[in-house]
């Protein structure tokens, strides 16, 4: 079997997950930061942006998580790791841009929203 043979079930497998990651992320983020006072057109823009650079990493390094950790403890650990990191990028994103007159609230918040969408998706899948 060749490294493309190989690739390909692999790709069609992986980009629809991290496609309806990504989407429902933005869609979650977006509400949270609309709630928040956040209108101005740029602003949402910017917000879409950290999403699509923070997620599908942060996305990539949980799944990769589940082959390599040995329990749940673990496992939650990291991805609470992984979800502080992604505040902090996102909150410096947001205040460096001006998204926002409260940046960090509205990073902790909306990935705490968006956390807990995936979880709850997660385990009705």
């Amino acid at each position: 079997m060749d490294d493309q043979t190989f690739l390909l079930p692999y790709l069609l497998t992986i980009i629809p997950i991290f496609a309806f990651c990504l989407i429902l992320t933005i869609t979650v983020e977006l509400i949270v930061a609309k709630s928040l006072g956040v209108k101005d057109n740029h602003a949402l823009l910017i917000v879409v942006a950290a999403q699509v650079l923070t997620n599908p990493i942060a996305v990539f390094i949980t799944s990769a998580l589940v082959d390599v950790v040995t329990n749940d403890m673990q496992y939650w650990a990291c991805v609470i790791t992984v979800e502080l990191v992604v505040i902090a990028v996102e909150g410096l994103i947001y205040k460096v841009k001006r998204v926002s007159n409260t940046p960090w609230t509205l990073s902790i918040l909306s990935n705490l929203a968006s956390v807990s969408v995936g979880i709850l998706v997660q385990t009705l899948i």
